[in-house]
């Protein structure tokens, strides 16, 4: 994000990025905030500034805090919403006058173009990363950035898509809710030539401008690793891949790194529909199992639960190599080793890319692929001697 505009309070600007999305529909009653070390990072503010704007939403009835859980969207906040002024833009936000708040003169601008970002989900470190990248770039290129919420609904998505067309977006930024192999109204509007930029995954067979991380080799990277600890019984947890490009791909390197060491696939050591106590159930009858990969962060979380509850010690009885690094990983008991995609400088070249096709609808579509990195931490040692 580029420095924040010094003649208007941060405290004012994170009020108004907030009711901005519950006005818009992005967030809805009982959503749950970004946390406040989110917010601070986002607008490069103090988390004293934070909890000011959360205070003046929480006198206006808009938000409700609970200790030592965050900050949720009141019931009725749409409506209290819908009372407001209109919004007079600023940068890429929405700015409102505030009851008995100093007035700035000066700062009503004439509204700039602007690019709608839609993402599956708000609620993790991922979404700050990429709407940092997004903004710095389109604010540097004359353009705000209308930000929408699918809530991991594919049929939310499809409505925000046709929506944020209809309502002027002079291009689209896509992050798509996990399971599509395609999404028509994605391919009808590149084929139509309007300016759309995929993120983390593409659609296979068809041709559409994409930015994502090089999966295959982050996976391939995980394996390689662990085999060079000695581990040969490796296995890997994720999400459903079918239809997931970036989950495909991470699988296709599971398997190619596996092959290169001429280790068979063990098609027991894996699972792609985990819940907590499937996981549990997973890691109970795969004694042999010295070395996993979890796909993405969310099920790393849920390895190290359910290996505490049945008392596997990571990395004594099993290695673990997560994609996707976490906020503050020197938290755990056991900070992971991780495959890092760069979800900032994804961001940013999806809106270089964008308005590049928003200046040229007819240049050649592409796909960029980024490098990703891996972290070593302490959850990864030799095998044990001898299985669990």
């Amino acid at each position: 994000m580029k420095e924040p505009n010094k003649r208007i309070p941060i405290y004012l600007q994170i009020r108004e990025y907030i009711t901005e999305q519950i006005r818009l529909g992005s967030w809805k009653s009982g959503d749950t905030l970004p946390s406040e070390n989110e917010l601070a990072r986002l607008f490069q503010g103090s988390r004293i500034t934070v909890k000011q704007a959360l205070k003046t939403l929480v006198e206006e009835g808009v938000v409700y805090r609970v200790q030592g859980k965050g900050s949720f969207v009141a019931e009725g906040a749409d409506s209290i919403m819908q009372a407001m002024d209109s919004p007079v833009s600023i940068n890429s936000f929405s700015l409102h006058p505030v009851a008995g708040a100093p007035q700035y003169a000066g700062e009503r601008l004439s509204a700039p173009p602007f690019i709608a970002f839609i993402i599956q989900n708000t609620l993790d470190s991922i979404c700050s990363e990429l709407l940092l990248g997004i903004e710095a770039a389109a604010a540097d290129g004359g353009f705000r950035v209308l930000f929408m919420n699918a809530r991991e609904s594919r049929e939310r998505e499809l409505a925000m898509l046709k929506e944020a067309v209809q309502s002027g977006a002079k291009g689209i930024i896509l992050f798509p809710v996990h399971g599509e192999t395609y999404n028509e109204e994605v391919l009808r509007l590149t084929m139509e030539q309007y300016p759309v930029v995929v993120l983390d995954r593409y659609l296979r067979g068809v041709e559409t401008n994409c930015v994502c991380s090089d999966n295959e080799n982050g996976a391939y990277q995980a394996v390689s690793y662990l085999i060079s600890k000695g581990h040969r019984r490796i296995g890997c947890i994720s999400s459903p891949v079918l239809g997931t490009t970036s989950l495909e791909d991470r699988l296709h390197g599971y398997e190619q790194a596996l092959a290169d060491n001429l280790i068979p696939v063990d098609h027991a050591a894996r699972l792609f529909e985990p819940t907590p106590e499937g996981i549990i159930n997973f890691l109970r009858t795969q004694t042999t199992l010295t070395g996993l990969v979890a796909f993405d962060n969310v099920h790393g979380s849920l390895i190290m639960k359910a290996a505490e509850h049945l008392g596997i010690r990571i990395p004594e009885d099993l290695s673990l190599v997560i994609f996707d690094d976490y906020s503050y990983p020197e938290l755990f008991r056991v900070p992971p080793t991780v495959i890092v995609q760069p979800f900032r400088k994804m961001g940013q070249e999806a809106a270089l890319l964008l308005m590049e096709l928003i200046h040229s609808p007819q240049a050649e579509r592409r796909r960029i692929t980024l490098p990703v990195q891996l972290i070593e931490r302490k959850s990864v040692e030799n095998p044990p001697s001898s299985p669990r």
